[in-house]
């Protein structure tokens, strides 16, 4: 972007677009970080952590379609007022664009989305030394490159827990098998719990609950970082939440029933 001093509102109104952009973008990855790092509630939309049936998936955080539809728009509009000579911004409107774009990043976190619930069909749950978890899906074939999506939650029925932070951790797992028993695939996403207010500790409050999306559309990434589509044909999935304090106060695993899954060709 080149970042230099014009005059005239004409010009101020065709740069419009790009000091959104960089207002949107710097929002985009302000909010990402503190996702990151454990604050806020999750705007899927908009972007979130780990893998998102509202989004794609870019190895550390998922970019919501929202947020990918107004990088999109915008992008198109600053191009056309680079075409137009009006693309450059000062200095000083860099920076206040990049300013106000952390401001709205870092205030999404503190706004959680209200909107209804997504209806699922099916579950499977286990319940166990206080917790239980359920797993809710919708189908159960997976069309070779289009996400099949279920939803985990974890709910504290009875347990009541305060460790320090860095000895304890949970996570989501779903895990998938070929007819002969073979680990095809597995994802895993960390379950994110209510800190004290010293930070330093982590609280487990009967009640509470976990919840998070996890989808695979059948692309397999071996170590070696090649990419292929999974051969057609019947699977399981297995499901498991895992919590874990290093003092071992407290190992919980809850493996909910396995569900067949069947994977055909697009």
């Amino acid at each position: 972007m080149r970042l230099r001093a014009r005059s005239g509102k004409g010009h101020d109104v065709k740069r419009a677009p790009v000091f959104l952009l960089v207002v949107y973008a710097a929002a985009l990855a302000s909010y990402a970080i503190l996702l990151r790092l454990h604050f806020g509630v999750a705007l899927p939309l908009v972007a979130s952590v780990g893998p998102s049936g509202e989004g794609v998936f870019l190895g550390a955080f998922s970019v919501g379609y929202l947020s990918l539809a107004v990088l999109t728009l915008l992008s198109a509009a600053s191009l056309v007022a680079w075409r137009e000579g009006a693309s450059g911004l000062s200095w000083q409107a860099a920076g206040a664009g990049v300013a106000l774009g952390l401001v709205v990043g870092g205030s999404l976190t503190l706004i959680p989305l209200q909107r209804p619930s997504p209806r699922w069909l099916n579950s499977v749950q286990d319940s166990r030394d206080g917790f239980t978890l359920v797993v809710n899906y919708n189908s159960t074939t997976l069309v070779l490159g289009r996400n099949l999506t279920f939803q985990y939650v974890l709910t504290d029925d009875s347990y009541q827990l305060t460790t320090p932070y860095y000895l304890f951790g949970g996570q989501f797992s779903m895990v998938f098998y070929n007819s002969t028993g073979g680990q095809v695939v597995a994802f895993r996403a960390p379950i994110t719990f209510n800190r004290a207010a010293t930070q330093y500790t982590v609280q487990l409050i009967p009640g509470e609950r976990w919840t998070t999306l996890l989808s695979w559309d059948g692309t397999v990434i071996p170590l070696n970082g090649s990419r292929y589509m999974v051969s057609p044909g019947r699977y399981t999935l297995a499901s498991y939440a895992v919590l874990q304090d290093a003092n071992v106060s407290l190992y919980v695993m809850l493996h909910a029933p396995d569900i067949p899954v069947t994977i055909v060709k697009g």
